[in-house]
């Protein structure tokens, strides 16, 4: 019998070393309140993901962890503002931006297959999460939430083991393990592309319960944004735009403050390196065959995240969260989602429309004995999948090949495992190759 193996294969591309977990004093980036993480759905929702249900906990001090380090080397285009109360949080920061973690898929695919005499375990874990960027504002005395920019992220990892499967306790390590590696490789590079700028102005007019600063839409502010009013480079006081003119704007004041003619204004703004927004709107299989191994249900979302993830990545697009699985507000233009925090608690969040909607199909996967002799099976095996983004007037199918040797009487497979496995490495094939 073989020695048992565990091999680890997590496709990331850097690493990095420690770093330390202080912010200097003298840090002037903009301030940004770290929320934590969040899962994608409703309350219905969390029984479909077990193996984010079962470490919840774990998950968030993990990747709150990685957040204080990358935070602390100063690499972000802003400060993080990591506290457990958010609330209190958010009244002292310089504007209504937070970043937070959602977690979109979980998925574990297990597989038996004999070689040389033994059974290998081999176990993949999927594990999707989209770091948002988003902005709070009180609208008509609620808080609406709208997403400024995404990043999708996947940790997609394979461990083989000898006779004995992997373990629940080794599953959810390696749930663990994959989200921090993912969040430490990838966050930064997607976060260059990331402008947040402070914009300054003055106070020209003040009555009772309201100031008029002489900033308006034109310089990048918009309704129901946070005003700082600043007396001598210090914060005195912040208020809520109510009324948004070109280049001016009505701030209501807090009680017992009145702002003079003259005092400076300041706010912050966030802003993507491109508003060629994209966003996967639909994934079908119309493929008969390759529904039969992948209901469109459950392989739909998959492949969508793994798209997001790879678009942004090498292709360097701007995407926003995948519209396939999760909670969705159907009405009006179905921009709208739901996600719900550690306590159980849902919160809606609105997208602005993507510029470019893009709709998946796998439409077809083969697979064929192509050589034999007495000793081995050469299998070959296809996937298609056709990407349609009809506002750039773009449709093409691709397709991808992979060939995998057996020596008869001694080894095995599962079909499906093999063409799960290569839909994932189509997709980044895609990402890479279209010219979009």
């Amino acid at each position: 019998m073989l020695p048992r193996l565990a091999v680890i294969l997590i496709l990331l591309t850097f690493s990095w070393s420690s770093f330390p977990s202080t912010v200097h004093a003298d840090d002037d980036r903009p301030n940004v309140a770290y929320t934590g993480v969040y899962l994608m759905g409703n309350a219905q929702t969390k029984s479909k993901f077990p193996v984010y249900t079962r470490n919840q906990e774990k998950l968030s001090k993990a990747l709150k962890l990685e957040m204080e380090k990358v935070n602390g080397q100063g690499n972000l285009p802003f400060n993080l503002l990591l506290d457990t109360d958010m609330e209190q949080v958010k009244q002292r920061i310089d504007n209504t931006l937070s970043l937070a973690f959602v977690v979109v898929r979980d998925d574990i695919s297990a597989e038996s297959f004999s070689a040389a005499g033994t059974t290998i375990n081999k176990t993949i874990i999927n594990v999707g999460l989209t770091a948002i960027l988003y902005d709070t504002r009180k609208v008509d005395g609620k808080d609406r939430n709208t997403v400024v920019f995404s990043f999708p992220l996947v940790g997609y990892a394979q461990r083989l083991d000898g006779d004995k499967k992997c373990s629940e306790a080794e599953i959810d390590s390696l749930f663990v393990v994959s989200a921090s590696s993912t969040v430490r490789e990838h966050l930064v590079k997607r976060l260059a592309g990331v402008t947040l700028s402070d914009i300054f102005g003055e106070v020209s007019d003040s009555s009772s319960g309201t100031a008029t600063v002489n900033i308006g839409s034109t310089n990048g502010i918009e309704d129901g944004q946070n005003i700082l009013f600043m007396a001598e480079g210090k914060k005195v006081a912040s208020g809520t735009i109510i009324k948004l003119d070109k280049n001016s704007a009505v701030v209501e004041l807090p009680k017992a403050f009145k702002a003079q003619t003259g005092m400076k204004a300041k706010t912050s703004n966030i802003r993507a390196s491109s508003d060629e927004t994209f966003q996967v709107v639909e994934a079908r299989v119309s493929s008969k065959k390759a529904a039969k191994y992948f209901p469109q249900e459950v392989i739909g979302p998959q492949v969508a995240q793994w798209f997001s993830n790879f678009l942004t990545d090498r292709g360097g697009k701007v995407v926003l969260p995948s519209r396939v699985g999760g909670e969705w507000d159907q009405r009006a233009t179905g921009t709208a989602f739901s996600l719900i925090d550690r306590a159980g608690i849902e919160h809606q969040f609105e997208l602005p429309p993507p510029k470019y909607p893009v709709t998946l199909d796998i439409s077809g996967v083969a697979s064929k004995v192509t050589n034999s002799n007495d000793v081995n099976d050469i299998c070959m095996f296809k996937v298609w999948m056709k990407v349609s983004i009809p506002s750039k007037k773009f449709e093409k199918e691709f397709d991808i090949v992979a060939s995998k040797s057996l020596i008869k009487g001694m080894q095995s497979f599962e079909e499906k495992d093999e063409l799960f496995d290569l839909l994932y490495q189509l997709t980044a094939k895609i990402a890479r190759e279209a010219e979009i």
